[in-house]
C-alpha cells in the first residue's frame, strides 16, 4: 500500500512548504495527514547536514561527503520522523491506543509520540534488544514486552494485537504507510541543505529498507514536481547491513531478483539493522528493487569494520553514534576502494541512531588521581 498525492494540484499550487509549521511538518502538502490541528511534534526534523572532509581524507576518499545526522532527532533516531506521522495519523482516526514491534529505536520514538499525544502504546521488542532502548521506551510510559527470539517474532506479535484488538499498528517498515511517508522529508531536507541539489550518492543502514525507499521516494517527487530538471539524475542509494544478518545484501550480490529470509545465527553490535525478514520477505525485495533501480547497491560490513567505523565517526566528527548508524560510515572506504564512488562526487550518510542508544560499549577509564605527580606518571603511560 502506498500514499498516493495530486502532484499536478500541488505543482500548480507551489506552495510545497508551510514554514510557520515545527520540522518535517513544514511539508505537511506532501505529508498523510488532513488537518493541522492533529499534528503531533516533538519538534523532530530539521537535524544538520555536516560536511566531514577530515574523514574523507583519512579514507583517502577524493569526494565531498556529508553527514545527514537524523540521531540527533529528540528521542535520539530517524525513528523520530515516522512515528511523529504514524503517531498524528491515529490520533486523526480517532485512536486511543497504538502498537508497535521494533528492534529498539522505533519503540522509544512511538513511546515518546504516545506520551506526547496522550495515547496508549504497547511495544513488543526482541529478548536480545539493548537495555538502553527498552529503559528508554518504558520511561515515556509504554508497556514494553520483550518477545522470544529475533524482529521477525516481535512483528509477528504486534501484527497480531493490532489484528485482533483494532489497535493502528505505528511499526515503521512497510506495514505503515504513512510512516514511510514520513521518511521522503530526509531527501526534502537533503536537498534543501545542499542548496537545491541531489547528492550523487545516499548511504544508509538497512533493516527492512523503509528508509531508504522513502528518501527515493522523496527524491522522485521533488524532481517531478519541477524543483530540479526532468533529466535530473535520482541519487544512487546504497544499502548497508552486518555480515551477520543481510539477507537483502545476499540477494542484491547473488543477482537474486527476489529476497529470501536469513535464517542463520544472528549476533551483531548492529542491533538496528538485524532482521532476518521471516514472514515478509517482499519488504526486502522492494529495498532490493530500489537499490537497483536507482543505480545503486547493498553492501556488509565485518563486526570490525563497523566497531572501526564507530570509532572513526566518534573521534573524527564528534558525534556519538550506535554501531548500527556508523555503518553508513564504513560502507564509504569500500565504496571508494571498490570504484563505485567516483572522484569529487557528493556523498551523504545517514546516521540513524544516537550512541546513548547502544550499552555494550567498553572503554579505559584512568583511575582517580590526588597528586600532580600521579597526573604525570599517567600522562606518560597514555603518550
Amino acid at each position: 500500500m502506498e500514499v498516493k498525492y495530486d502532484y499536478d494540484a500541488l505543482a500548480q499550487d507551489g506552495r510545497l512548504t508551510l514554514p510557520e509549521l515545527p520540522g518535517l511538518w513544514k511539508y505537511l502538502p506532501l505529508l498523510p495527514l488532513q488537518q493541522e490541528e492533529n499534528i503531533v511534534s516533538l519538534g523532530e526534523g530539521g537535524t544538520p547536514l555536516l560536511r566531514c572532509q577530515r574523514m574523507a581524507d583519512i579514507y583517502g576518499a577524493q569526494i565531498e561527503w556529508y553527514i545527514k545526522a537524523e540521531h540527533l532527532n529528540p528521542s535520539g533516531s530517524f525513528k523520530d520522523r515516522p512515528s511523529s506521522v504514524g503517531v498524528s495519523a491515529a490520533k486523526e482516526a480517532g485512536a486511543e491506543k497504538v502498537v508497535i514491534a521494533s528492534s529498539g529505536n522505533a519503540a522509544a520514538a512511538t513511546a515518546a509520540y504516545s506520551a506526547r499525544a496522550g495515547m496508549e502504546c504497547v511495544v513488543f521488542v526482541p529478548e536480545s534488544t539493548d537495555p538502553g532502548k527498552v529503559i528508554q521506551a518504558a520511561s515515556y510510559g509504554a508497556t514494553v514486552i520483550p518477545v522470544t527470539g529475533n524482529y521477525s517474532h516481535s512483528y509477528d506479535m504486534a501484527d497480531l494485537c493490532a489484528k485482533r484488538f483494532g489497535w493502528p499498528n505505528i511499526t515503521s517498515t512497510f506495514l505503515n504507510p504513512y510512516t514511510v511517508e514520513a521518511d521522503k522529508t530526509v531527501a526534502y531536507e537533503i536537498f534543501e541543505q545542499l542548496g537545491g541539489r541531489f547528492p550523487d550518492v545516499v548511504i544508509i543502514p538497512i533493516a527492512s529498507g523503509p528508509l531508504m525507499i522513502g528518501a527515493y521516494k522523496g527524491f522522485d517527487e521533488l524532481r517531478h514536481l519541477g524543483r530540479v530538471p526532468a533529466q535530473q539524475p535520482l541519487p544512487a542509494m546504497v544499502g548497508v547491513q552486518s555480515e551477520q544478518c543481510m539477507p537483502i545484501t545476499r540477494a542484491y550480490l547473488n543477482g537474486d531478483a527476489q529476497v529470501h529470509c536469513w535464517d542463520g545465527t544472528i549476533s551483531t553490535i548492529a542491533g538496528g539493522i538485524s532482521d532476518p525478514l521471516v514472514g515478509y520477505e517482499n519488504d526486502g525485495t522492494l529495498t532490493l528493487q530500489t537499490a537497483r533501480a536507482s543505480g545503486g547497491m547493498m553492501l556488509c560490513l565485518t563486526e570490525g569494520e563497523i566497531w572501526q567505523a564507530t570509532q572513526m565517526v566518534e573521534t573524527k566528527v564528534g558525534y556519538y553514534c550506535e554501531p548500527t548508524s556508523a555503518t553508513a560510515i564504513g560502507a564509504v572506504s569500500k565504496l571508494w576502494n571498490e570504484g563505485f564512488l567516483k572522484k569529487g562526487a557528493t556523498v551523504v550518510s545517514v546516521l540513524t541512531g544516537h550512541g546513548f542508544k547502544y550499552t555494550g560499549r567498553r572503554c579505559n577509564i584512568l583511575q582517580p588521581i590526588s597528586k600532580v605527580e600521579q597526573l604525570e606518571i599517567l600522562l606518560k603511560k597514555t603518550q
